[in-house]
């Protein structure tokens, strides 16, 4: 079971222009790529609701941000500071091991979560001892995810 790297710090956000104008004209951040993530698997891999979501990713002195919000859902139920959008994700080389590993001493899976996104491409979500979400990723060598750019 290992850690390979940090993916991203994603936040969730009710305004994507908003938070754009934000991080990348006040704070400097530049943007790598814009996408949308469509279907069941999505959500399920965040623990939400939903099935659409936009993101943004932008970095800045080697850190990289993901800014995504929900597609079609009102307003107030998408992300308040901590909310359930916002994550920390990073890459692991065995998924069911490192959950093993990590269940067996102490931290909480969240049920339902796990997810094959692709053949082989699996994540799920943890949470750290203050409910924080951290989602792990796995994906066989070669294959390419969205956060896979180079700063």
């Amino acid at each position: 079971m290992a850690i390979v790297r940090t993916l991203h710090v994603a936040l969730g956000v009710t305004e994507i222009a908003r938070s754009l104008a934000f991080y990348r004209d006040l704070l400097g951040f530049t943007v790598v790529r814009e996408t949308t993530f469509v279907g069941a698997a999505s959500g399920r891999a965040l623990g939400v609701s939903g099935d659409a979501f936009d993101a943004v990713l932008l970095v800045r002195d080697g850190v990289r941000l993901e800014l995504v919000r929900r597609v079609a859902v009102a307003h107030d139920d998408v992300a308040a500071p901590g909310g359930s959008l916002s994550h920390l994700a990073l890459a692991v080389d065995d998924l069911a091991a490192t959950v093993h590993s990590l269940r067996g001493r102490g931290a909480t899976v969240v049920p339902g979560t796990l997810t094959e996104h692709a053949a082989g491409v699996l994540s799920c979500l943890i949470r750290d001892p203050d409910g924080l979400a951290i989602a792990l990723y796995q994906a066989p060598a070669g294959v390419a995810s969205p956060w896979d750019v180079e700063p």
